[in-house]
């Protein structure tokens, strides 16, 4: 089979759209495309016809047609197979099939004709490869995000807890300032923070340590007398409380920090340093997402749970290491895989990533898929949805519709509460006017999204109505649900991340996203 052109044509012959697979000139696909409604039947869905050495094979589209153009030695059964595959994926990326619509989703609809035909020999695809094909979603792109933006928070609260401690210590210094002028011996002074800087000093870490408990233990100075005695002051309490509460973290702080010999001791989870920004080398990011399809009526028809364990390491020194981990398959008998340079029994036994050739190190500076897990349920298992959905249509005499959606919280199921709960449901022929008068909503151009937010055993259920018109029901699905869980639906964590050379089984700081997200989870 050759596919010489694809064309969506008007029912006068005129081009709207079309893609070229060989090579042919412009004004040769003109001139054809010109002639094909004078030989096209018009009481038939799809049918072919020939002229000269060329052959049309055509379908309606509306008030449309999708028409290829082959040889005469081609295969007719194959052509319509994909005349059916090019008429469908016409009809998932335009909302109406009008000449609007087509040329602006032009784009869209080259890049899909692109993956359906090479060099004018057909691709073998379903519709779902080429959807994926033009979603280009990036898994790594994502993990980098929601790192990137985790850092900012991380960041900000860190600004945050700072500016109220130097705020306390102004405060209190003005305090003591004041009550000191009537004294004979001065009141301590406090530190004024600064950023830290780096300069190489040879003080070890321990050294540090003694040396500021040594000075924070040392007795206060002596204040004057002339004040009543046995009666400690107002501001003498007011300095104590605040000295207790901020502790010696905050009073003893150095002006300047000291960068010490790089260790494996520094990095220890349990490490007590102060620390004004993460310098963790070792990131781990767990990502999950929970895909299911549901019936109108509530019941499941798919469900799946995809997984993945990925670990960047920013410094080289650390790249040998071990990852203690919690997988547990659970009720709902969850599949693990591990990458092929990781030594799978190891982790069957001790739940433990670790590379098999002890020899080699993990890559520095790239984010990599150490573990992956998978979770199927058969159809109807509703037990295992975190959320169930029952969608109530009436219908009209004047082609108007009720909709009423009901959802209900599965407290039986792998997590606590669900937040950032939204529902989109798609619409054409007129705007939806929402009769729930307490829900949160927004009307889009082509939907209307209903913001559930959070939901748990108190908010376990609700529903949401709107009447809208309509040709047929059929124009309000699929609906679809995104959400985000307080823990994976599959028992991942990482607990300790040790080093193998060097002090042996060290154990060493790390920074752990964990996201578990509802996607693609649609009623239909």
């Amino acid at each position: 089979m050759v596919v010489i052109a694809a064309s969506i044509v008007t029912r006068g012959g005129k081009a709207v759209l079309s893609r070229q697979f060989r090579e042919i000139a412009r004004s040769r696909v003109e001139a054809l495309l010109a002639s094909f409604p004078k030989l096209a039947d018009s009481g038939t869905q799809h049918t072919v016809v020939e002229q000269d050495n060329v052959r049309f094979v055509y379908q309606p589209l509306d008030e449309l047609y999708m028409v290829l153009i082959t040889n005469r030695q081609s295969n007719i059964l194959q052509d319509i197979d994909s005349l059916h595959l090019f008429a469908q994926v016409v009809s998932t990326v335009c909302k109406r099939l009008d000449e609007r619509e087509i040329l602006r989703n032009a784009f869209e609809l080259l890049s899909a004709f692109d993956e359906l035909v090479t060099l004018g020999y057909r691709e073998n695809l379903s519709l779902n490869q080429i959807k994926t094909f033009l979603e280009m979603e990036s898994h790594e792109e994502r993990i980098q995000e929601i790192i990137a933006r985790n850092k900012e928070l991380e960041a900000s609260e860190e600004r945050k807890r700072k500016a109220k401690q130097l705020e306390l210590q102004r405060k209190e210094a003005a305090r003591s300032g004041a009550y000191g002028r009537g004294q004979l011996a001065k009141t301590p002074s406090y530190p004024v923070y600064t950023p830290p800087s780096r300069p190489s000093v040879p003080d070890s870490y321990d050294s540090y340590e003694a040396e500021r408990n040594k000075t924070f233990n040392k007795s206060l100075p002596t204040r004057g007398k002339g004040m009543q005695l046995g009666k400690k002051s107002k501001t003498t309490d007011i300095y104590e409380k605040v000295r207790g509460d901020l502790g010696p973290e905050v009073e003893d702080a150095p002006l300047v920090s000291a960068q010490p010999t790089p260790t494996a001791a520094e990095t220890k989870v349990s490490s007590s340093r102060p620390s004004l920004e993460s310098t963790s080398p070792i990131h781990v990011a767990i990502a999950e997402v929970i895909s299911a399809k549901l019936s109108r009526e509530g019941a499941l028809q798919f469900f799946e749970v995809k997984g993945d364990l990925n670990l960047r390491i920013s410094d080289p020194s650390f790249t040998k290491v071990s990852l203690s981990l919690v997988a547990q398959e659970g009720t709902h008998k969850a599949q693990f895989r591990t990458h092929p340079n990781v030594d799978k029994a190891l982790f069957t036994s001790n739940k433990t990533i670790q590379l098999k050739d002890t020899t080699k190190r993990f890559p520095s500076n790239n984010s990599i898929g150490v573990l992956r897990w998978r979770v199927t349920a058969p159809a109807d298992s509703t037990d295992v949805l975190p959320l169930t959905f029952t969608v109530w249509v009436n219908k009209s005499s004047d082609d108007s519709y009720t909709i009423t959606i009901e959802y209900e919280f599965n407290s039986t199921s792998s997590t606590s509460y669900l937040r950032d709960v939204v529902v989109t449901i798609p619409y054409t022929t007129s705007e939806p006017a929402v009769s729930s008068f307490d829900a949160m909503y927004e009307v889009t151009g082509d939907s209307l999204e209903w913001t559930i937010g959070h939901v748990d055993a108190d908010n376990s259920n609700g529903a949401f109505e709107f009447e809208a018109q309509a040709e047929d029901e059929a124009e309000f699905f699929p609906m679809s649900v995104r959400f985000e869980m307080a823990k994976p639906f599959v028992d991942v964590d990482v607990t300790s991340v040790k080093l193998l050379e060097g002090a042996m089984d060290e154990e060493v700081n790390f920074e752990k996203v964990i996201r578990s997200v509802g996607e693609g989870y649609v009623i239909e």
